[in-house]
């Protein structure tokens, strides 16, 4: 289980303003990928451990991880997409190439008479941006972005070495070179093996993620890997004491703008 909670100055996540949003929307997000894990993923484990003989279950189990690993990058987008619209520096990021684009009068005053309707129209037309600007990043841009961005956490709590071989993540551990032992790396390894598994042989790392690790998170990194039921775990493991250290910084973050009300 995590042991710390990163914490920034201001207690806030950024400039979220929850006027006609549903704040809880991404503790809600959180919640369902918990739930997802708790009773598809638990599941599928128990019955791959009934299957005796290792090889017999190599298909399923790939199938289990890369289930596993595309529900929480959808559910990095739905974060990504929420932020845009709630946070004042994603939203800012997303917007400033609309900086320079003329608008003329007769726009504005239909925009403010109108903006009660117009709210909705706006909305989708952020996240639209947010889809092709943010969404196509590699995976652990994304996560990256909602913790120091977002979150507001600092540098340190996402990419010093606290993660360990079984997924948990703990305040510091001595580094290990064979594999991340950062948030952002042990999160960018997992969706490697992904993207091995639905684009490669399921074996060695792609290169291009191959050399990305290994230049940026692990210089031991091998090139090859082994998927096995105790992946699947660790990966369960690093996706639920993440998401409970961003659940504890955005609870907390939305219960001081409740009180400033």
């Amino acid at each position: 289980m995590a042991t710390k909670m990163p914490r920034n100055s201001s207690g806030t996540v950024g400039s979220i303003d929850p006027a006609k949003y549903a704040v809880s929307e991404p503790l809600n997000f959180i919640e369902q990928y918990r739930e997802f894990c708790a009773n598809e993923i638990e599941q599928a484990l128990k019955e791959l451990g009934k299957i005796k003989v290792a090889n017999n279950r190599v298909h399923l189990q790939k199938l289990v991880y890369t289930n596993l690993v595309n529900r929480f990058d959808s559910l990095v987008d739905n974060l990504v997409l929420w932020f845009s619209i709630n946070n004042g520096t994603i939203r800012s990021e997303i917007l400033k190439d609309l900086k320079d684009e003329p608008i003329d009068r007769k726009d504005v005053f239909e925009l403010f008479i109108m903006r009660e309707k117009v709210f909705g129209f706006l909305n989708e037309k952020i996240k639209s941006l947010a889809t092709t600007n943010l969404l196509r990043d590699r995976h652990s841009k994304k996560v990256q972005k909602i913790l120091s961005k977002a979150l507001k956490w600092e540098e340190k709590e996402y990419l010093k070495s606290r993660v360990y071989e079984d997924g948990k993540i703990y305040n510091t551990r001595r580094g290990n070179k064979r594999q991340p032992n950062s948030i952002i790396g042990y999160a960018d390894w997992l969706y490697s093996r992904r993207n091995s598994i639905v684009h490669g042989d399921g074996i060695h790392y792609i290169e291009q993620d191959y050399t990305h690790i290994r230049k940026n998170f692990a210089s031991g990194l091998p090139k090859n890997f082994r998927l096995q039921l105790p992946s699947i775990t660790a990966a369960t493991t690093f996706y639920i004491d993440l998401l409970k250290l961003v659940e504890d910084t955005l609870s907390r973050s939305l219960e001081n703008l409740d009180d400033s009300k």
